[in-house]
């Protein structure tokens, strides 16, 4: 008997350590921390239920690929041409593959083969996948300009889907698929983006008559050149996903922000909100506006 319950034990111990792991790994994917994210998901990964060990995959090899190392990202493309072979294409997630191998191929210059590629992602897509898709249809016609592709495009624009996700504030889409290397969206909620990353953003509780005191406006005025906190929200290697993420944030009626950070090696693009004199109130703001919406943050000073 005390066998048994120690093996019970073990196996709920197990459980709890893998959950928290895999949340370690999303914290330090939308925070940038990319090779922390990848050697996190690498452990967490190979534990996670058959239905969602692809999915967990591609996250690890869009935080690779944004390491800002050649090795790394080579691995991180092997990576995912073998996970997209050993894939079911009836799974949801087989389309956000192909919509990252688009990315990868925009992000070396194989446009033509990142037009072909998000064909096939879109005539495997399905109607949920429609504001994404849309996303990364502008960035790859853009640099490819195909009268195929811009046809399936114009199909996924013109959806029912699609149409309702315009006309109604989205919750939070940009997870839907993983941030990629590439100049087009995820995804770290769910992982194109590269998702941030990031679950997606349940609709704000209705107020009741003990909300809690409103938190400080992100407007607070601050004196020209003096120093003051920010909310960080996601630092991403995509534009289109940093900009996927500001909008949603605007349909929340939050305001943001995109400060782009030029490193040795990686650009990368910071969501923000707010200005706020003490790191309290940042904190503070947080709290009462961003965490109802599961929204990961943290607070940064600016000089």
């Amino acid at each position: 008997m005390k066998t048994n319950l120690f093996f019970i034990l073990f196996a709920l111990l197990s459980t709890s350590l893998l959950a928290q792991t895999l949340a370690d790994a999303h914290k330090a994917y939308v925070a940038g921390n990319w090779k922390e994210a990848a050697d996190a998901y690498e452990v967490a990964c190979p534990k996670e239920p058959d239905s969602l060990r692809a999915e967990c995959y591609l996250w690890d090899i869009l935080a690779l690929s944004q390491t800002g190392n050649s090795k790394l990202f080579k691995a991180a493309g092997h990576r995912l041409d073998s996970l997209i072979n050993t894939t079911s294409p009836e799974k949801p997630v087989y389309s956000e593959m192909l919509l990252t191998k688009a990315q990868f191929m925009l992000y070396m210059g194989k446009n033509a083969r990142a037009a072909e590629i998000l064909i096939q992602a879109i005539d495997n897509s399905k109607l949920e996948q429609a504001v994404v898709l849309q996303k990364v249809c502008s960035a790859v016609l853009s640099r490819a300009p195909h009268q195929d592709l811009d046809a399936k495009c114009k199909s996924v624009k013109d959806s029912s889907l699609y149409k309702t996700a315009q006309a109604k504030p989205a919750q939070a889409t940009q997870a839907a698929t993983p941030a990629a290397p590439a100049t087009a969206p995820a995804a770290p909620a769910k992982p194109v983006a590269p998702a941030p990353v990031v679950e997606p953003t349940p609709t704000p509780a209705s107020k009741t008559a003990t909300e809690p005191k409103p938190a400080p406006k992100p407007e607070t005025k601050i004196p020209d050149g003096a120093p003051y906190w920010t909310l960080q929200l996601g630092a991403f290697g995509v534009e289109a996903n940093a900009k996927l993420l500001a909008e949603n944030m605007q349909k929340q009626g939050l305001e943001s922000r995109i400060e782009t950070r030029i490193g040795e090696t990686r650009t990368l693009f910071l969501v923000q909100t707010g200005k706020f004199p003490t790191k309290e109130a940042a904190l503070d703001f947080g709290a009462q506006k961003l965490a109802p919406l599961k929204m990961d943050f943290q607070a940064v000073q600016k000089k």
